[in-house]
C-alpha cells in the first residue's frame, strides 16, 4: 500500500471518529455550543494536517469532506472573514488539484471554472457540498445576486446566464446538486438537509427584503410556495407569519389572521404571530380578541427563560446564523414584557375593564421597580415615561374605587419630582428660549436648550397631575376639605409656568403638546375645585374658579353646566338662563385625542352635574316668563 493511500485511510478514520463522537454528543446534549466548539477545533486541526501537503486529486474527496465538516462546525464560532479565507484556501487547493487555471480571484469566477472542470462523479459530489458552504456564507449578508449566479451555473453549466434575480427561488428549488455520499466518509450533516435548509432560509430572507421594499405581493408568492416545502417546523411557522404580514399590508386582515393562526398551530413558539394578531385585532376594533392575544403573549414571553433556543433543536446549522441578525430580529420581533403588560393594561382601561387594568398596571409597576429604572429616565417610543405611567396607574385605581391606593401612587410621583420643579419659569412658544426670573435661584437649569426646558415643564405637569388625581380621590372619599387642598396645590404648581405665544404662533411638536396638557390640566383642576367649593356652600369661590376654567379651556360642557348651577344658587337667575342657552347652543367640543389617559377620563367624571335636574329647573324658569 502506498504512503498516499495510508494517509487517506488515516485521515478518513480520524474524520469518522470526530463525526461519530459528535453525533453521540448531539443526541445527548442537543447541539450544546461548547461541545460543538470542541469538535470544530478537532476538525480544523485535521484539515490543517491534510493541507500540510501539496494538493492532490487522489486526496481530494477526503480533504473536501473534512473541509465541509469543519465549515459546518464553524458557522457559529468562526468570524465570517476567517471563514471566507478558509474557503478561499480550499478553492485554491481545489483548482490546483484538478489543474484548473483561473485568472480571477473573484469567488464567482473561481466557482465557474471549477464547475466546468470537475466531472468525476465522486469529486462533483464533494465540490457541490463545498458549494453549499459558499451559499451559507453569502446568505447572511443578503448577497442574493451572487447566490443566484452561482446556482445558475450549477443548473446550466456551460450556458450563458439569462435568468434574472426574480428567478432566484426557482433556481434554489430546482438546484440539481449531486449529493451522493461515500459510505466510507462520514459527514456532520447530510448535504440534502443543508440544501433544503438553505432553500427555505433563502425564501424567507428574500421575502423579508421584498417586504422592506414594499413588494408585498411578490413576497407573498414566495411564502405561499414555501409552505409546501419540506422544512423545519419553526421555519414553516415563520413562512405563515410573514405571509400574514403581507396580507395585512395588502389590506386583507382576515387572510392575515388566518395565516397568523396557522403559524401558531405549527409552532406556538412563533410569538411574533401572536403579537401581530393582537395589533391587527386592535386595528379591527375587536378589543376582546386583542386583550386575549396580549394576555397569551405576555404569559408566553414570561415563560421563556433566557434567549429562545435555536429554531431547530439540536441542529448543527442554526437558521438564525443563515438568516443573519437583522432578518432574525425582523421575523421574531416581540415587544418586551413591560411593553406587552402596559399595552394590555391600557387596552383594559379603554374597554372599561377597570379592575383587570388596575391589576395589570400594578404588576407592571412591581416589575419596573425590581429593575431599578430611574424615575424620570427616557423610555422607548412605545412606552410612556415612568411618571406618566404612574399617573395612568393612579387614574385606573381611582376608576376601580381603590382611592387610598391612588393617593399612595400620586405621593410617589410628588416625592420624586419635588426637587425638579422650578420656582417660576416663562416659556416662549415656539420653544426657542425661556426665561427664569432673577429671584428663582433654586430653579437652575444646567442645560440651556429646549430639551432641558421641556424636561422642567414635564415635571411641573406630572406633579400638578398627581395633586389633581389626589383631589379626585379625596372627593370620592367625601373629604371635600382635602380635595380642595389637593386641587389648590395642583393649580399652584401649574401656574409656576407662564406660556408666552409670541405673535400668536403656538409651538410645534412636543412644546405644543406640553402646552395643551398644561392648560387643560389647569382648567380641570380649577373646575374640580369649584365643584368642591359649591358642595361646601362657598358659591362665590366656586363661580370664580368656573369662570377661570372656562377662560382657559372653553367648551367643557361639565364646567358650563356647573356655572349655570352656581349662578342659580346665587339667585342670579337671568345670568344662569343666558349661560344655559349658550351652553345648549354651543357646538365647540374640546378634542381629547392628544390628551393623556388620566385627563381624557375627567371630561365626564364623577364631578359631572345631574343634567336632568338642572334642565327641569331652567325650563320651568323660562316657561314662567322670566326672559332677558
Amino acid at each position: 500500500m502506498s504512503i498516499a493511500s495510508c494517509l487517506v485511510d488515516r485521515w478518513t478514520e480520524e474524520n469518522n471518529t470526530i463525526i461519530t463522537k459528535w453525533k453521540e454528543c448531539e443526541r445527548c446534549y442537543q447541539g450544546n455550543r461548547s461541545v460543538q466548539m470542541q469538535y470544530y477545533t478537532e476538525s480544523l486541526k485535521l484539515l490543517r494536517k491534510i493541507q500540510g501537503i501539496p494538493p492532490d486529486f487522489k486526496n481530494l474527496e477526503v480533504e473536501l469532506t473534512v473541509a465541509y465538516n469543519t465549515f459546518l462546525f464553524s458557522l457559529r464560532y468562526c468570524e465570517r472573514n476567517e471563514a471566507k479565507e478558509l474557503l478561499t484556501q480550499c478553492l485554491n487547493r481545489l483548482t490546483e488539484a484538478v489543474g484548473c487555471q483561473v485568472d480571477s480571484s473573484e469567488p464567482g469566477d473561481v466557482w465557474l471554472s471549477v464547475l466546468r472542470t470537475v466531472s468525476d462523479p465522486v469529486s462533483v459530489s464533494s465540490v457541490h457540498r463545498l458549494l453549499l458552504v459558499q451559499w451559507a456564507l453569502w446568505l447572511p449578508g443578503h448577497q442574493f445576486e451572487r447566490i443566484h449566479q452561482l446556482l445558475v451555473q450549477v443548473n446550466h453549466t456551460g450556458a450563458e446566464m439569462t435568468s434574472s434575480l426574480s428567478d432566484l427561488l426557482a433556481e434554489t428549488g430546482d438546484l440539481g446538486l449531486s449529493v451522493e455520499q461515500s459510505p466510507a466518509l462520514q459527514v456532520a450533516m447530510v448535504a440534502k438537509e443543508l440544501k433544503d435548509l438553505l432553500h427555505i432560509c433563502t425564501v424567507i430572507a428574500r421575502g423579508i427584503e421584498q417586504i422592506k421594499e414594499g413588494k408585498h405581493s411578490e413576497a407573498l408568492v414566495g411564502f405561499e410556495r414555501a409552505k409546501a416545502l419540506s422544512t423545519p417546523r419553526v421555519l414553516l411557522a415563520q413562512t405563515h407569519n410573514l405571509a400574514g404580514r403581507c396580507f395585512a399590508s395588502l389590506g386583507l386582515p382576515q387572510s392575515a389572521l388566518r395565516s397568523y393562526r396557522q403559524a401558531l398551530e405549527v409552532d406556538f413558539g412563533c410569538l411574533s404571530s401572536l403579537h401581530h394578531s393582537a395589533v391587527l385585532y386592535a386595528e379591527l376594533g375587536n378589543s376582546q380578541a386583542q386583550m386575549e392575544a396580549l394576555r397569551l403573549l405576555h404569559s408566553a414571553v414570561m415563560l421563556q427563560s433566557g434567549d429562545r433556543p435555536d429554531p431547530v433543536s439540536g441542529s448543527l446549522v442554526s437558521p438564525a446564523v443563515l438568516l443573519g441578525t437583522e432578518h432574525t430580529a425582523f421575523i421574531s420581533a416581540v415587544p418586551s414584557p413591560p411593553v406587552i403588560l402596559y399595552t394590555l393594561a391600557h387596552a383594559c382601561v379603554l374597554n372599561r375593564r377597570i379592575s383587570d387594568g388596575a391589576e395589570f398596571y400594578l404588576d407592571l409597576l412591581a416589575s419596573l421597580q425590581s429593575d431599578n429604572i430611574p424615575f424620570v429616565s427616557e423610555t422607548s417610543t412605545d412606552f410612556p415615561r415612568i411618571p406618566e405611567l404612574y399617573l395612568e396607574v393612579a387614574f385606573t385605581l381611582l376608576r376601580a374605587g381603590r382611592f387610598w391606593d391612588a393617593v399612595a401612587v400620586c405621593d410617589e410621583i410628588i416625592t420624586r419630582t419635588a426637587d425638579l420643579i422650578p420656582e417660576r419659569m416663562t416659556l416662549d412658544l415656539p420653544l426657542t428660549c425661556y426665561r427664569l426670573p432673577s429671584d428663582a435661584a433654586s430653579a437652575t437649569l444646567t442645560d440651556k436648550g429646549p430639551e432641558s426646558v421641556m424636561e422642567k415643564l414635564d415635571c411641573v405637569v406630572w406633579t400638578g397631575a398627581a395633586h389633581f388625581l389626589q383631589g379626585h380621590a379625596y372627593w370620592q372619599l367625601m373629604d371635600t376639605k382635602e380635595a380642595i387642598t389637593s386641587f389648590t396645590r395642583s393649580v399652584g404648581v401649574l401656574v409656576k409656568v407662564c406660556i408666552s405665544q409670541r405673535g400668536g404662533v403656538c409651538g410645534q411638536g412636543r412644546g405644543e403638546a406640553g402646552h395643551r396638557v398644561l392648560e387643560t390640566l389647569k382648567s380641570q383642576a380649577l373646575a374640580a375645585r369649584a365643584v368642591c367649593f359649591s358642595e361646601r356652600g362657598q358659591l362665590k369661590e366656586s363661580l370664580r374658579d368656573l369662570q377661570l376654567s372656562l377662560q382657559i379651556s372653553p367648551g367643557c360642557r361639565s364646567a358650563e353646566l356647573w356655572r349655570v348651577e352656581v349662578l342659580w344658587r346665587l339667585e342670579r337667575r337671568e345670568e344662569a338662563q343666558a349661560c344655559w342657552r349658550a351652553a345648549r347652543s354651543s357646538t365647540e367640543t374640546p378634542s381629547l385625542e392628544d390628551l393623556p389617559l388620566y385627563l381624557q377620563g375627567f371630561y365626564s367624571d364623577s364631578l359631572s352635574l345631574d343634567h336632568n335636574n338642572l334642565e327641569k329647573k331652567m325650563e320651568k324658569f323660562i316657561q314662567s316668563g322670566h326672559k332677558t
